[in-house]
């Protein structure tokens, strides 16, 4: 999913997950752009007790925990070399190793990916890998910012008075129009 930042890209991957016969399983979003490196692989791909300092536990990531459902990769386009890496051999080969593990996970967990970078021209900049563009990219769905769809304004407005009607009874709300 690609768009400016506020097209609903989020929104659009929980309409994907909820439309698909995968709605009965976990949703689970993941903010890359909040990710450290070190703390992308523990949080994507889990870890055991005593991997590193810190890891009180055995922890399952984020990939194992969405097993069945939807994993949706919210900016994408921020990820390190590193995180690229991993998360294309996971594309690949459909298994994982938890941090400090060595044991081989698989899961079935579908990923959506969405970002606000131009990835083509990321990857022409060698700022992102083209194999990992390529098994990401397999049905590219970009949003347009909603000034360039004034149509869809009172649909919007409509939503959002009904959900508040729902919410705080009724009220009296009224749009005046320009």
């Amino acid at each position: 999913l690609t768009g400016e930042s506020g097209t609903g890209k989020s929104e659009l991957a929980k309409l994907i997950h909820e439309l698909s016969p995968r709605a009965s399983k976990p949703f689970i979003t993941v903010y890359c752009t909040t990710l450290t490196e070190s703390l992308l692989e523990s949080e994507l791909f889990g870890h055991v007790k005593g991997s590193f300092t810190g890891a009180t536990g055995d922890k399952t990531g984020q990939l194992q925990a969405a097993e069945g459902g939807t994993l949706f990769l919210d900016e994408v386009g921020d990820l390190s070399p590193t995180g690229q890496a991993k998360l294309l051999r996971f594309l690949q080969d459909k298994v994982f190793q938890k941090v400090g593990g060595n044991e081989e996970i698989s899961v079935n967990t579908r990923i959506i990916a969405a970002t606000n970078k131009d990835l083509q021209e990321a990857v022409q900049e060698g700022k992102f890998r083209e194999d990992l563009y390529y098994r990401l990219n397999t049905l590219e769905v970009m949003l347009v910012p909603l000034r360039h769809r004034k149509e869809d304004i009172p649909i919007y407005i409509d939503r959002f008075l009904k959900e508040v009607k729902e919410t705080q009874g009724d009220l009296e709300l009224s749009v005046i129009p320009k």
